[in-house]
Parts: structure tokens; sequence; C-alpha cells
């Protein structure tokens, strides 16, 4: 019997199960071979689809921030002031630590801790998005100096270090499978550790 026509693959409903397996195991513990198989098509069809590896890991780096990152850039972005934008951005966080339906951990910041994308499409990608967030926070922190809402005598680029260094911590927090209300207490040190100014 002649073989069939290969089975075609969709990119945006291939995704979830691409970026799912590349955030359990990680750019090196994945395979191809792996995902091709939890697809239902062959490696040939994965890669003619989506390109070679690092094309596939820098399109769910891509897929991640669309879905878990953009909410939180719009709530910086939007937000009548930045205690209120932390304070959605945190509770979003929050609750996906909670569901229990994610993967430990940042995808992306993990992605780009490791050191090992110094050049190439991820590198490229990483490099990307991470401005992206980190343009969100830099505007929103430079917006609460302005207005007065933060204590003027501090370093606006010693604010933007803490909040990452905060984002980390709930990414870290999120392996130890967290209370509700120890996450809450969390927060609440996290918010109350910047220098906001006396009448805010």
């Amino acid at each position: 019997m002649p073989a069939g026509r290969p089975k075609s693959l969709d990119p945006a409903q291939a995704m979830p199960t691409i970026l799912g397996r590349f955030w359990r195991d990680g750019y090196d513990g994945a395979t191809l071979d792996q995902i091709a198989t939890e697809l239902g098509v062959t490696k040939p069809t994965l890669c003619r689809t989506l390109g070679d590896k690092e094309a596939i890991f820098a399109a769910a780096l891509e897929a991640y921030h669309h879905q878990y990152i953009e909410p939180a850039e719009r709530y910086l972005d939007q937000a009548g002031s930045l205690r209120e934008a932390l304070e959605q951005v945190f509770a979003l966080f929050a609750e996906r630590t909670l569901s229990g339906e994610l993967p430990d951990g940042c995808f992306m910041g993990d992605s780009g801790s490791s050191g090992d994308f110094v050049a190439g499409p991820i590198a490229v990608t990483l490099s990307g998005l991470q401005h992206r967030l980190g343009s969100s926070v830099q505007r929103r922190v430079e917006s609460a100096f302005a207005s007065g809402e933060l204590e003027p005598s501090t370093e606006p680029s010693a604010v933007v270090q803490y909040l990452f260094g905060q984002f980390a911590a709930i990414s870290a927090i999120s392996r130890s499978q967290p209370s509700r209300t120890d996450l809450e207490l969390v927060v609440g040190f996290m918010l109350d550790g910047l220098p906001w100014a006396t009448f805010s």
C-alpha cells in the first residue's frame, strides 16, 4: 500500500505542547523526536513547519511571553499607579503559581539565566523579550518618581533592579508549592520594601 500523505502541523495548536515540553525538560533535555511524537507527526514534518530546534525553542519563548508576560506588561503600562500595577502583576503571578497547572519557575527567566545562549535566534529572541518587559518596568518606575509616588532621593535604577529581583523570587518560590497565605504575605513584604513617599 502506498504511504499516505504526512500529517500536517498547525503551529498555533502545536505550541502549547512544545512550550510545555521545553518548560519541563529545558532546551537540552527536550528532543525534537519527543516533541514530534507528542504532536503525532514526524520529525521532518515538525522541522519543515517550524524550523530547527533553535527556531522552535525561540518560537516557544515568544508564545510564553505572549501568554504569560504580556498581561503583566499591560498592567504596568495602564494602571493608575505603580503600586496598583505591581499589586496586579504580583496577583497574576501568584494565581499562576497556585493553579498547579504550569511547570514551576519562569520559562523565559530560567532560559535566560543559563548563559547558554549567546548568539543565534534564541539569544536574539530572549534579548528582545527581556527588553520589552524591562522597558515597561522602567517607564512605570520613572512615572512613579515623576508623580511623587516614590521618594525622590532613591535611585530609579535600584528600584528597577529590586523589582526584577522580586519577579525572580516569585519564580523561585513557586517551586516550593507555597500556600495562598504565604504568597500574599511575601508579596506584601515585597511591596512594602519599595521607597514609597510618606503620603502614599
